[in-house]
């Protein structure tokens, strides 16, 4: 059981994927549910497709915003189903199996969109990674638990093999990050780097440029006692 996974479902608009990926994630080991607004939940319907795995839908934790759901992780990946034009990095399937094993005692969270419209640009801003499953360019579309499974059983595999040294490792979580970002976006407008002009490209850049970044809690700390004392500098 991979209790450190933490599937994240956003924006969900019919409760069978709900409950198709409930059933989809107990048969690979993996138990933490997290939805984030979804359109139909609790749900006669996702209790239907769970087919048995009705548990994992009774825990699973309901939010409103994905950083909610994702403030506790050390990582934070993405699934995407096309190819972005986004400075965030992407990687492959196999490399994030890497590096879940190499993070094994770690929170992550492994985030899927809405079936239609996927992650949107904001809350791609939380994720440090992106990943996308190969398909046939005949026909690319994928259910979302199928993506799911997927990505579940590909862990699962991988578990069962020879477990090597992990890490257990000190790095700062998403909420810890997220106050670092607004703190720097703070000093940022405040010295009218950040304008109305260049407000969306900027706050989507350090966004970005910080979730490559794995920082410790104490780096975090560090910096953030650094803002604090320009922020007062400012003031004066």
């Amino acid at each position: 059981m991979s209790s450190n996974i933490n599937i994240v479902l956003v924006k969900t608009s019919h409760p069978g994927n709900i409950g198709s990926t409930a059933r989809a994630m107990k048969t690979m080991g993996l138990r933490n549910l997290t939805l984030v607004s979804p359109k139909n939940f609790p749900s006669d319907v996702a209790n239907a497709k769970a087919v048995g795995c009705i548990d994992v839908l009774q825990e699973a934790k309901v939010v409103t915003l994905l950083k909610d759901a994702v403030c506790t992780s050390k990582f934070a990946i993405g699934f995407s189903a096309r190819s972005r034009k986004s400075n965030i990095p992407s990687i492959s399937i196999s490399e994030l199996i890497n590096l879940l094993n190499e993070y094994n005692q770690d929170k992550v969270s492994i985030i899927f969109g809405n079936e239609q419209s996927g992650l949107s640009n904001e809350e791609l801003h939380l994720c440090n990674y992106l990943v996308s499953i190969p398909t046939d360019s005949a026909y690319t579309s994928l259910n979302l638990a199928s993506s799911v499974q997927i990505f579940a059983y590909e862990y699962f595999k991988s578990c069962n093999k020879v477990i090597t040294a992990s890490k257990k490792s000190d790095l700062s979580n998403h909420s810890s990050k997220l106050i670092l970002i607004d703190k720097f976006l703070d000093i940022m407008y405040r010295l009218n780097i950040i304008t109305p002009k260049n407000k969306k490209s900027l706050t989507q850049n350090i966004h970005i440029i910080f979730n490559k970044t794995n920082f410790t809690e104490n780096e975090v700390n560090l910096y953030l006692g650094i803002l604090s004392k320009i922020g007062k500098a400012i003031q004066k």
